[in-house]
């Protein structure tokens, strides 16, 4: 991803001591923003409130290689909001940025944060056991979708939506699974 650092920004990370915050937004109808700083944190002309349910990200690697690029954004699920967020939501695409930002000794960004992620929400993990609960995201680039192939599905079910009446696939799903095309005995 290209991408420019300002100056200021430049200065912060040269120098012996600064301090590092993780600046997350989940672009839903309602946009939801967290950082992991222990203050809320203003940037980008929005205030991204303190969360002390993130429990962990995965590392942001970038490469010259074409491949897609994908992160992960682990949450506790003791909190409801999550986990319903995920559930009574359309959450597949949902736009989702992850930015660092230097902070000085007052909590104030120095320079702009810089953008580590852009991509869509893929999918989502809830994991409940006796003692915890986690809702973890899986985020991926623009590119996920490249190679998907969209077409109609041979079934009956798909048959009947474009033509009703048609009991051509009727039996589909209990032909033979492994039929050879253009081979002849």
């Amino acid at each position: 991803m290209t991408r420019s650092i300002d100056l200021a920004t430049i200065e912060a990370l040269e120098s012996d001591s600064f301090n590092l915050a993780t600046l997350v937004q989940l672009e839903f109808d309602t946009v939801i923003r967290f950082t992991d700083w222990a203050r809320p944190v203003t940037a980008l002309s929005n205030t991204f409130p303190s969360s002390s349910h993130i429990i962990d990200y995965s590392s942001f690697n970038e490469s010259s290689d074409l491949r897609v690029g994908t992160a992960t954004i682990t949450l506790s699920g003791s909190e409801q909001t999550y986990i319903s967020l995920f559930l009574n939501n359309d959450y597949i695409d949902v736009r989702a940025r992850i930015w660092r930002a230097v902070l000085d000794s007052s909590d104030a960004v120095i320079g702009s944060p810089i953008l580590v992620f852009d991509g869509r929400i893929s999918g989502y993990q809830i994991t409940d056991t006796e003692t915890e609960s986690q809702v973890q995201i899986d985020i991926a680039s623009h590119w996920k979708n490249f190679e998907l192939s969209n077409g109609r599905k041979t079934n009956n079910n798909m048959q009947q939506l474009y033509f009703s009446g048609d009991l051509g696939f009727e039996y589909a799903a209990v032909t033979q699974k492994d039929i050879k095309w253009g081979v002849t005995s």
